[in-house]
């Protein structure tokens, strides 16, 4: 293996399947996108734990990935219980496409990062390597909601101190009512619904063409019934009924010496913008480190935008990243 200091000529990626729960109920598929100097593994600056979005699976990021890891972060992530390959190249997959809840989530994230972290120490040493935490939209509230949770609710304290910032892409804070009614509206009746009808499916209306706008990601995400809409409403109802919560209440909870990034575009018509700007602002106002980079005219696949516009938006978590990597 080689160190951060030699050149980085290009990213490599590396795919398993792992049962990363421990309990050979299913296994789940992981990727990790890393530096090499041509032959080598290179040792990363950090590494992100990555939390991808309602109905999405990470393969969709392999280019943004591959730009993170020659910028020598490396990124760690999993398709999520329910959903990508984790969820359609497992037998019985009809049974629980989105059948999850936060709680389910948080122990899937902890596991994630508790293994990130045993295997950046056994390569490079106690704690050489951070970790920090990353989620785009449903995966954004997940990672939000990771810290502003107590414990019997959300993940152990001794989890939580693994990580040494968060990045929010376009966090499913609140949306802008794709199921026809508001959100404050929607996760009452769903609760009500669920407890007569469990397995109810939801379908969110979401409409591809406001996913970003490049027009051949838009159709490719239209094709593949990897990312179908068509989930059960169980794992819905955690970000309908506590993401806002994290704005208005929760957030008092955010801890004191951990720095939050939120990149959010100004025309996303998925995640509310405004929400990003209250819930930093708030935290901000607690004295905390908290930053949101406002991308205008952008839609809410960040990293998905046509031409540099994604760039860009790679670029500002790469830039905060920069800035919060402890100086060796």
């Amino acid at each position: 293996m080689s160190t951060s200091a030699d050149p980085i000529q290009s990213a490599a990626l590396h795919e398993e399947w792992f049962d990363l729960r421990g309990d050979g109920e299913r296994l789940y598929f992981l990727s990790t996108w890393y530096a090499t100097d041509g032959e080598e593994r290179i040792k990363p600056k950090a590494a992100v734990v990555y939390v991808h979005g309602f109905a999405e699976c990470i393969h969709s990021y392999d280019n943004a990935f591959r730009y993170f890891a020659k910028n020598n972060y490396e990124i760690h992530s999993f398709d999520q219980r329910g959903y990508g390959r984790t969820w359609y190249d497992q037998p019985g997959r009809e049974t629980w496409h989105g059948w999850t809840t936060w709680n389910d989530q948080f122990f899937d994230v902890s596991k994630m990062i508790e293994l990130t972290r045993t295997r950046l120490d056994e390569d490079w040493g106690k704690d050489e390597v951070p970790i920090f935490l990353m989620g785009h939209s449903m995966g954004g509230g997940i990672s939000a909601g990771f810290f502003t949770r107590d414990y019997g609710t959300g993940p152990a304290e001794e989890t939580k101190s693994k990580i040494s910032g968060v990045l929010l892409s376009a966090p499913w804070l609140d949306i802008h009512n794709p199921i026809g009614v508001p959100t404050s509206i929607a996760g009452v009746v769903s609760s009500a619904l669920l407890t007569v009808f469990p397995r109810m499916r939801n379908f969110i209306g979401l409409k591809h063409e406001d996913l970003c706008r490049d027009p051949e990601i838009v159709e490719h995400i239209r094709r593949e019934p990897i990312h179908s809409y068509w989930v059960y409403g169980r794992g819905l109802l955690d970000p309908l009924r506590n993401g806002p919560r994290i704005v208005t209440h929760d957030y008092v909870k955010w801890p004191e010496n951990l720095p939050l990034l939120i990149v959010h575009g100004t025309a996303d018509r998925i995640t509310r913008y405004d929400c990003s700007e209250k819930l930093v602002a708030r935290i901000k106002a607690m004295g905390r480190d908290a930053e949101l980079v406002t991308l205008p005219g952008f839609y809410h696949q960040l990293m998905h935008e046509p031409g540099d516009d994604k760039i860009k938006a790679a670029n500002a978590f790469i830039s905060w990243l920069d800035r919060h990597v402890p100086s060796e």
